[in-house]
């Protein structure tokens, strides 16, 4: 059970890496947003996507969300 949830985990975030990319690959501050993503600093990951269209932000913190929750 430990490990399947460890795999969810890692599949959450690498879901969360592929909405990025292709969402905001060309977006002002993407690399830094990857940065502050694999930081785990989700502060300076929300300010930093504020600067980019809401709807492409909104998805992109749902992702992040499902990538930070507790694997189950």
């Amino acid at each position: 059970a430990w490990r399947s949830g460890v795999e969810q985990q890692r599949q959450a975030q690498e879901a969360a890496h592929r909405a990025m990319t292709l969402l905001a690959g060309d977006l002002p501050q993407y690399e830094e947003v990857l940065r502050a993503f694999y930081a785990g600093d989700d502060q300076r990951l929300q300010d930093l996507v504020s600067a980019w269209p809401a709807d492409v932000a909104d998805y992109v913190l749902v992702r992040v969300a499902a990538a930070r929750s507790p694997a189950s």
